[in-house]
């Protein structure tokens, strides 16, 4: 599964600049490793080796664990997710970043009331699908937790 990435200015898109960094691959001695795909016109996007592929690849597994904390794979995997990843209610926990999913759809919904411009309407109903089905599995999760630690 390709990995879109939203938001990228002309030179992101075009695969001339980071898509973290936005360090210019054509004027500087940059190595770059495609990272994804611009959701405009599924042309291949890159990011620069070091550091920024590093960070996409830590972002990536961040993600692929919050996946498996929702389905309930954590147990097979031996580990626990609130170990790895901190407490749940801090900044950087689940329910920080159920936060900024909310936050993202109440600003989606401000835009799609206001907009009448079809592709503007589609990236922000994608926009709305990502965020609530995300809000959704951190909520689901921030639940669990809560009723593990409200059951000792």
């Amino acid at each position: 599964m390709e990995r879109y990435f939203w938001h990228l200015n002309a030179r992101q898109a075009d695969g001339m600049a980071c898509v973290v960094c936005n360090a210019d691959f054509l004027n500087a001695k940059i190595t770059s490793l495609p990272v994804g795909r611009s959701p405009a016109d599924e042309s291949q996007v890159f990011a620069c080796k070091d550091p920024c592929a590093a960070v996409i690849a830590d972002e990536a597994d961040r993600m692929a664990r919050d996946m498996r904390a929702a389905a309930g794979a954590d147990e097979a995997d031996g580990e626990d997710a609130t170990d790895r990843d901190g407490p749940v209610f801090c900044v950087d926990g689940h329910f920080g970043s159920l936060l900024r999913d909310l936050r993202a759809l109440a600003g989606a919904e401000a835009l799609l009331a206001t907009s009448d411009d079809i592709p503007a309407l589609r990236f922000l109903l994608g926009l709305t699908a990502r965020h609530a089905e995300s809000a959704m599995l951190r909520a689901r999760l921030v639940l669990a937790w809560t009723k593990e630690e409200g059951a000792d």
